[in-house]
């Protein structure tokens, strides 16, 4: 038994810990292989990490141990503690990428660029994959009509973008890569405006804004001209979604986000009962009508979720959930931004690439996902593992302060 901990120890910390990279490519092959997937690795990472638990980092495991503890707490009470079990055993899975990511990449230095590398390997996969299913729907011979809302599956593009970029970067021949890059965007750009995803969109120009600023060292009026630029061509190719304001003249701000705004007043004017521990995590479908339920014109609807993973945190976790959950993720800003100084130029691109993704998935999550989603609960703590791992260098231990990069091609 012991020899066989120790070749999966081994297998975990050699290869197995790169296995987050294909989860992003799973959304081709529907949920249950996605989970499958980020059970086994979170399972197989349990039984690895335990000799090397003194080198997790404190703060951070902490924090992560008081929210899981926090989350768990909220079941009992709750209207479906079964479906709260489940939820709260799902986002435990997928968030144990936190620990493992920052564990592993501390292993060798060839680690962090081994990530990058397969993060941009995998999403260029996911983007072929997708792209190429596109004619298969648009040309109906899937047997379906033509849906966008249920055959175009965008969520996951603004987030693997600042990995296709950093690749052609740092590693696609200069002649070409600013080329390479813009074909990129305009990629993904033309299936996100197909897909009529707003929150998409503005991940993507959250993800290209701090891609252009910490990684390209861009001016901000540049950056500020390619955001302007990104968001006219999408309004321009496709300005339907833009001009939901006519589905109620009466409410057109409700109309506008689709009934987003709607959703977010009704749950601050009916709180969860619970103000400290909210309704229960996985529990937020039973959150009623009068929180869930909107009416745009005519139609009613009903959704099963807030749109905003912040409001879903607070109204399903209440007050201490929440404040944990933003506890962590501002201390891995605030960490990273204390030791930012003392990194590295290559150091500091990498952040960079991480924080892009990151500004994706969190700009994004406040129109659109649930903080228990794969898009936040996994991708998302990928990115902060990595940023732990990078912050978490001592000071006697890292390398001079960095200087101002004289690269030609960098605007």
């Amino acid at each position: 038994m012991i020899r066989l901990l120790d070749r999966l120890q081994e297998a975990f910390f050699g290869w197995g810990w790169l296995s987050p990279v294909v989860l992003p490519l799973t959304q081709l092959g529907g949920r249950g292989l996605f989970n499958t997937l980020a059970s086994l690795y979170a399972l197989w990472g349990l039984l690895s990490f335990w000799r090397r638990r003194e080198r997790l980092d404190r703060p951070t495991l902490l924090l992560y141990l008081a929210l899981l503890g926090v989350f768990l707490l909220t079941i009992p009470g709750s209207v479906d503690p079964v479906a709260g079990v489940r939820t709260w055993l799902g986002f435990l899975m997928q968030s144990m990428t936190l620990l493992l990511i920052p564990l592993a990449l501390r292993e060798s230095p060839t680690n962090p660029d081994r990530l990058l590398d397969g993060m941009a390997l995998f999403g260029a996969l996911t983007l072929a994959g997708l792209s190429l299913l596109l004619p298969w729907h648009l040309l109906g011979l899937s047997g379906q009509p033509f849906d966008h809302e249920t055959q175009l599956r965008e969520d996951n593009l603004p987030f693997l973008t600042p990995f296709l970029l950093a690749w052609l970067w740092r590693r696609g021949p200069p002649r070409w890569r600013y080329v390479a890059m813009v074909s990129v965007v305009a990629l993904v750009l033309g299936y996100i405006v197909l897909a009529e995803g707003r929150a998409a969109l503005l991940g993507l120009i959250a993800a290209l804004t701090v891609f252009s600023s910490l990684v390209l060292g861009w001016r901000l009026r540049l950056i500020a001209l390619l955001a302007l630029l990104v968001l006219s061509i999408a309004i321009a190719v496709n300005i339907s979604p833009f001009l939901k304001m006519e589905l109620d003249p009466k409410q057109p701000l409700d109309a506008f986000t689709a009934g987003r705004t709607a959703l977010w007043r009704q749950a601050l004017a009916h709180p969860p009962p619970r103000a400290w521990l909210g309704i229960g995590m996985g529990n937020g479908a039973h959150a009623g009508e009068e929180v869930l339920g909107f009416q745009l014109g005519a139609h009613n609807h009903q959704v099963k979720h807030l749109h905003n993973f912040v409001l879903d945190a607070w109204y399903e976790t209440g007050l201490l959930g929440v404040s944990l959950l933003l506890a962590l993720m501002s201390t891995v800003f605030v960490r990273l931004l204390r030791i930012w100084r003392c990194l590295s130029v290559p150091d500091r691109q990498r952040a960079g690439i991480w924080l892009a993704a990151a500004a994706a998935l969190l700009t994004t999550g406040l129109l659109s996902f649930s903080y228990t989603s794969r898009q936040l609960a996994c991708y998302l703590f990928i990115a902060f593992g990595s940023l732990t791992a990078l912050s978490g260098l001592r000071l006697e231990g890292v390398r001079p302060p960095a200087v101002v990069d004289k690269d030609p091609d960098r605007r």
